[in-house]
């Protein structure tokens, strides 16, 4: 018989039919850390310098539970609405989430350095009817709601008092706690967890604007108890309470499914910072004596290249490193387990489709550096080539995964669902590798055209349909390029401009850059520049050639 799939060696894991608040809080409640009578070790922790807050699981769930009382009574949210969050990392973020899922509503998770045009894209795409979001962000969703006639007419902050705006109501999230009864929302059986949206988080997935990912509260269980499978291990052998130190952006998958629902449920508790620093990311670390960290590579490239940064400070308490999201070389992690040998460095892949991980490298047993880890349990893997033919062990395709993690589809995409998510249920993810026979998965190309800075997915056609706007463009391309200082792609751009001499081709592609550059966020812009072309390469179909653009 032909084999036309690969199953995960490890052994399956039970998937609980229940909510993700239920799951989450009986899970967390058996760890005698955080549950004691006498000060309980908080979950999240603030970790700007100055800061005393925190949080522990006793003031989260009375917080959840009043929040969500006050979005029934007070805000008339219900089960079937979305409700976006657009907040940097919060001590106050999983209170959020958990509240909103406990009515039986679902999130959406915004980027909060996307510009104005940008956030309406995703509130109008999620037809998002409730905000919750912080003081300073305030005024760039008070111009996105109003410039685009976006149905929002009230924002919830985090913060103890709200700005007043010139369109827009803003109140703090606590003056809407409540104590009265309300419906919650319970998950009881699998079909129900299954076809019930959790989180929306948006993703560009192989191709395109950025899509709406829905993940059922099975998908999020799931994933969670799959990683935990290959990495939770690793904080029983320590002789002293776990600690990690939340970098990730909570509203990207990885950093959604690490940092608030994975860390509490393996009993650690989370020095959050809302913003990336290194020194204070160092300090932090031997402050709190922190021993696991999520990180995404530009972070570890940069850790590996500072020659004093062990003398500096004691980092000795680290043992582990998870990192996803982009490509990381295998000197680099030679280079930094050399500098902390106590330290292993865990790379996973995955991607928001995928709620998000898909393979992880082991704490313990068969770890390979080379590799992307091993195949989750629960999960099937398919590796096909240009024919859609499995090509079994060793051989190098198309990287395609099903499983209880798998998404249940883009938001009002079926056409791209469709193209993603085949008959059989496999994911698709544009990624080209092989996978070995220790289950180790190796990425060594990509077929989709998204370009990868820092771990975010930036997609060229949203860039490319933003340059052809510029009047000074007649056609353009954006693709790709290899940074070696930033050790990171970014985006550069290929335009070809209307009627203009030569001489002053250089000033106004300068000019049309700085343009576009003022329309993203930070993690789109054309930090790789630009190239004045006579013509853009394309095929005989009109698609572009951003190979030979490379």
């Amino acid at each position: 018989m032909v084999q036309l799939s690969l199953k995960s060696s490890l052994p399956d894991v039970d998937i609980p039919a229940l909510d993700i608040p239920t799951f989450f809080f009986n899970s967390v409640k058996k760890s005698a850390e955080f549950t004691r009578e006498n000060s309980p070790r908080p979950l999240f922790v603030d970790g700007a310098k100055d800061s005393k807050q925190s949080i522990t699981l006793a003031e989260l769930e009375d917080q959840a539970s009043k929040l969500a009382s006050g979005l029934y009574h007070h805000a008339g949210l219900r089960s079937c609405d979305v409700v976006a969050v657009v907040m940097p990392n919060s001590i106050h973020y999983t209170t959020v989430i958990l509240a909103v899922l406990m009515t039986g509503a679902s999130c959406t998770l915004v980027n909060p350095a996307y510009t104005a045009r940008e956030l309406a894209h995703q509130l109008l795409d999620s037809k998002a009817k409730h905000v919750f979001t912080t003081a300073a962000l305030c005024p760039n969703l008070d111009a996105a709601i109003s410039e685009n006639s976006i149905p929002i007419s009230q924002l919830y902050v985090v913060d103890e008092t709200a700005p007043t705006l010139e369109h827009i109501k803003a109140q703090p999230m606590s003056s809407i706690f409540c104590e009265k009864d309300y419906p919650r929302a319970y998950i009881t059986n699998e079909q129900e967890q299954q076809s019930t949206v959790a989180f929306i988080p948006y993703s560009s997935g192989t191709t395109g604007k950025p899509k709406g990912v829905m993940l059922s509260h099975r998908n999020i269980i799931a994933n969670i108890l799959q990683a935990a499978a290959l990495v939770g291990c690793q904080h029983q052998k320590l002789k002293f309470p776990s600690t990690s130190v939340g970098v990730l952006p909570m509203f990207h998958s990885f950093g959604l499914l690490f940092l608030c629902l994975l860390m509490p449920f393996n009993g650690t508790s989370t020095v959050i910072m809302s913003k990336f620093d290194m020194t204070r990311f160092l300090q932090i670390i031997q402050e709190y004596r922190v021993t696991e960290t999520m990180l995404v590579p530009p972070i570890l490239n940069c850790l590996a290249k500072m020659p004093k940064a062990t003398e500096q400070y004691d980092l000795s308490s680290l043992i582990t490193i998870i990192v996803g999201a982009a490509p990381l070389s295998s000197d680099t992690i030679a280079a930094l387990e050399k500098k902390l040998p106590q330290m292993q460095v865990l790379q996973g892949y995955g991607m928001s489709e995928g709620s998000p991980a898909l393979s992880l490298n082991p704490a313990s047993g068969l770890r390979n550096v080379l590799s992307v880890g091993r195949l989750v349990p629960n999960i099937e893997a398919r590796v096909l080539n240009d024919e859609g033919k499995f090509v079994g062990i060793g051989k190098s395709g198309e990287l395609c995964f099903r499983g209880p993690n798998v998404m249940l589809g883009y938001v009002n995409n079926p056409e791209e669902t469709q193209k993603t998510i085949d008959q059989d249920g496999f994911l698709h993810t544009g990624d080209v590798g092989y996978i070995d026979e220790h289950q180790h998965v190796f990425i060594t190309d990509r077929k989709k055209e998204l370009i990868k800075f820092n771990g975010f997915q930036v997609a060229p056609a949203e860039l490319e349909g933003l340059l052809m706007q510029h009047p000074q463009v007649r056609d353009c391309a954006v693709a790709g390029v290899f940074d070696e200082a930033r050790q990171t792609e970014v985006p550069k751009a290929f335009l070809v401009l209307a009627d203009t001499d030569a001489q002053d081709a250089q000033t106004i592609g300068q000019k049309v850059v700085e343009w576009l550059n003022a329309q993203v966020a930070y993690f789109k812009q054309l930090r790789g520049g630009f190239t004045i072309l006579d013509v853009i390469p394309k095929s005989a179909s009109g698609k572009i050639l951003r190979r030979m653009l490379k």
